[in-house]
């Protein structure tokens, strides 16, 4: 049975990542699930994000962190990071991953293992 995989690896999604971009940070506070809309940038291997006022997230905050990008089937492309928050200075959070997930549709392909 052949297997296909849309899977990349995050350097294959550098111009998604590149530069400063709009991303989606969730989280649950007091048993809810909240999202908002976060600007984001990666620098090397660090996931950086701009928190609004409003979002009250203390450090070790767990989170995910959505990338995505595309109208059509075969344009959508993203990245997930899911991992927890801490102080990077100068306004920002990182989030410190524990697993990234990567997918590019237009990269589709049969799997190889």
């Amino acid at each position: 049975m052949k297997r296909i995989t849309r899977t990349v690896a995050v350097d294959d999604l550098r111009g998604l990542l590149d530069g400063t971009f709009g991303a989606y940070l969730a989280y649950v506070v007091d048993g809810e699930a909240e999202a908002v809309r976060v600007r984001a940038q990666r620098d090397g291997e660090r996931w950086l994000v701009e928190l609004p006022a409003a979002a009250p997230l203390e450090d070790g905050a767990r989170v995910v962190l959505l990338i995505d990008d595309g109208e059509f089937y075969f344009e959508l492309r993203g990245a997930r990071a899911r991992g927890t928050l801490r102080d990077a200075g100068a306004g920002q959070r990182e989030v410190v991953p524990e697993k990234i997930v990567t997918w590019d549709y237009a990269a589709m392909r049969e799997r190889t293992s």
